[in-house]
C-alpha cells in the first residue's frame, strides 16, 4: 500500500513516519520540504497512490484560510485514482472537506469518493470520521501506530468542528467570569474566592477572569459568528463572548485611571503606564482582537505614555501603535503597571520596587506580599476578613 503525504513547510512530518503504510511519499514540488521520508516531486505519484494525505496548514496570519487545500486539490485532481483514500489532516472549518470534493470531483464522476477527514482534539486523542466505511476504516488503520486514541464521529464536518467547538467553550467561560469579575467589584466580592467554591459542584468548572490572548480561542469562536452569518443563523453568544472579552481591556484602563487619580491625585496623560504581555502565543499570529494592544491603542489616544515588554514582540509593532518597548526592570519605573498574561517572569515581580500602582487582569500574584502597595486584581475585591461595604 502506498501512502503519498501532500504537506507544506509548517508541517510536522515526524509523526507520519509511524503511520501503516508499505510505503511513504513526500510529495516535494519546490524541493524545501525538510524530511528523512522518501521524496518526489511529479503528479504520476498519485496515479498509484492508495492513499492521499493532505497536511496543508490552512491557518494564515491567525485566520483560516482554505486556500492551500484548494490549489493542493486542482493540481492532483486529474493524476489521482478512482479508488484512492483522500484523508485531511489538518485544522480546517466545518464543510470544507465537502468543498474540496467538489474541486476533486468537480462533475461528480466518481459514484462513491473516498473521503475522510482526522485531527488531534487532545494530546494524545485523534477524531477520524469517512464519507464511508472503506474511507474510515483505511484512515484508522494509517494512523493506529501513531500512539494516539482515535474516536470516530459519523459525519465529516461533525469532526471538523470539534476544535471550533473547544475554543469556542473556553472562550465562552472566560466571558462568564470577566462579565461578572466586572460586576463583582461594584458588588465588593471577591469572585476568586467564590470561583473556588463554586467550582466544588462536579458540574461546575468556571475559568477565572483573564485576558483572551491566544490566537486559537479569538480565531474558532469568531469562526462560529462567520459561519453563522454565512448560513443565514443566529450567533448572539458567540458575538457577545467576544465583545466582553474584548471589553476587558477598556476596564484595564478604568482601574488604572481610578487607582491613579483616587489614590496617585494623577490625571492619566501625566502618567506614564507599563502594559506586561500582549500574548499567550509563541508569537503574534494577528493583531485583531488583541486585548492589550486595544489597552494600549486606548491609553496612547488619551496621551499616555505607554512602555510594553514582551519579549515575543517586535519593537516596530510596539512602536507603530505609539507605545515604546521596555525591558522588564525598566517597568518599575512606571507609575502604574498592568499585567496581561500569566508568564512565570511576571510572578517574581518585586513588590518592594513598585513605584506606585500595580493592577493584574488575572489572579497573578500573591495579594499578601502586595498589601502594602496599591495593588488590584480583576475580579479580586480586597475586602477585610468579615467586611461588608
Amino acid at each position: 500500500m502506498k501512502t503519498i503525504i501532500y504537506p507544506n513547510n509548517e508541517t510536522d512530518l515526524t509523526g507520519y513516519e509511524k503511520i501503516n503504510s508499505d510505503e511513504i511519499i513526500i510529495y516535494d514540488k519546490t524541493g524545501d520540504i525538510e524530511t528523512d521520508l522518501p521524496k518526489e516531486s511529479s503528479l504520476e505519484i498519485f496515479s498509484n497512490a492508495d492513499n492521499i494525505i493532505f497536511t496543508q496548514n490552512c491557518i494564515i496570519n491567525g485566520e483560516y484560510d482554505i486556500t492551500p487545500l484548494k490549489e493542493a486539490c486542482t493540481e492532483i485532481r486529474d493524476s489521482i485514482r478512482e479508488d484512492a483514500v483522500m484523508i485531511f489532516d489538518t485544522v480546517v472549518p466545518p464543510r470544507t472537506v465537502y468543498k474540496m470534493s467538489k474541486i476533486i470531483d468537480e462533475y461528480e464522476l466518481i459514484p462513491d469518493i473516498n473521503l475522510a477527514y482526522t485531527t488531534k482534539i487532545t494530546e494524545n486523542v485523534r477524531v477520524a470520521a469517512g464519507k464511508n466505511e472503506t474511507s474510515l476504516e483505511r484512515t484508522i488503520n494509517l494512523y493506529e501506530n501513531r500512539g494516539d486514541e482515535i474516536k470516530t464521529v459519523k459525519h465529516i464536518q461533525s469532526a471538523e468542528i470539534i476544535p471550533i467547538l473547544q475554543s469556542a467553550y473556553r472562550d465562552t467561560l472566560i466571558a462568564l467570569s470577566n462579565q461578572t469579575a466586572i460586576l463583582s467589584e461594584a458588588l465588593t466580592v471577591d469572585l476568586i474566592e467564590a470561583i473556588d467554591m463554586a467550582n466544588l459542584d462536579e458540574n461546575v468548572n468556571l475559568l477565572y477572569p483573564q485576558p483572551v490572548l491566544d490566537n486559537k480561542t479569538i480565531r474558532n469562536s469568531e469562526e462560529i459568528v462567520k459561519l453563522a452569518d454565512e448560513y443565514g443563523e443566529a450567533s448572539q453568544l458567540s458575538e457577545t463572548t467576544r465583545s466582553t472579552n474584548n471589553y476587558v481591556a477598556y476596564h484595564m484602563a478604568y482601574m488604572a485611571e481610578k487607582e491613579l487619580y483616587l489614590k496617585e491625585h494623577l490625571a492619566m496623560f501625566e502618567t506614564t503606564v507599563a502594559v506586561l504581555g500582549v500574548t499567550n502565543d509563541d508569537t503574534l499570529k494577528t493583531e485583531k482582537d488583541n486585548a492589550s494592544l486595544i489597552l494600549i491603542d486606548d491609553f496612547v489616544s488619551r496621551d499616555v505614555e505607554v512602555w510594553v515588554h514582551d519579549d515575543k514582540i517586535s519593537e516596530e509593532l510596539i512602536e507603530q501603535h505609539g507605545a515604546k518597548k521596555i525591558t522588564l526592570d525598566e517597568a518599575y519605573d512606571a507609575d502604574c503597571i498592568i499585567i496581561m498574561t500569566d508568564n512565570p517572569e511576571y510572578k517574581n515581580i518585586d513588590p518592594e520596587k513598585v513605584e506606585k500602582v500595580i493592577i493584574t487582569a488575572l489572579p497573578l500574584l500573591d495579594s499578601e506580599k502586595f498589601k502594602d502597595k496599591e495593588y488590584s486584581s480583576v475580579g479580586q475585591y480586597r475586602l477585610k476578613k468579615g467586611e461588608m461595604l
